[in-house]
């Protein structure tokens, strides 16, 4: 049977950098959870599923090119993050300062350097060996 000719392929498409980035995102969140081993690092809770956040330190909006950086997030559980983090901004912003120094230090330096455009393709790909280097570990 012949194809027929008005059927037309669509074309593939190719990936924009906002997809790119996005999946860098997922995936740091990703090695942030592996890396907490699904511990909330407020309450301590073991989470699983919707109810483990990857919950950005530096928000992605003002600091988009640490928003797939994986030292940028914690794991928290669906509470914590939402109830305690997003509500109380000062008392967590103390919180992280007192419980993690050097991580509040090395993320201080980071978000006071101006970042070029980022290469969000590549980043997926130094992203993706991290994830398989920590998973391998368990």
């Amino acid at each position: 049977m012949k194809p027929r000719k008005w059927i037309k392929k669509k074309p593939v498409k190719k990936k924009t950098p906002t997809w790119w980035k996005k999946r860098c995102e997922q995936l740091a969140i990703a090695i942030a959870k592996e890396r907490d081993k699904y511990i909330c690092q407020k309450c301590g809770k073991k989470v699983e599923g919707t109810n483990a956040h990857g919950s950005h330190i530096y928000n992605k909006g003002t600091y988009a090119s640490m928003s797939a950086d994986s030292d940028n997030i914690l794991t928290k559980c669906f509470y914590c993050h939402m109830y305690w983090w997003h509500r109380n901004p000062l008392e967590a912003a103390e919180w992280f300062k007192t419980k993690f120094p050097d991580l509040f230090q090395t993320l201080r330096e980071r978000a006071k350097t101006p970042r070029r455009a980022m290469n969000w393709e590549k980043r997926y790909l130094e992203l993706q060996k991290e994830y398989e280097a920590i998973t391998s570990q368990i």
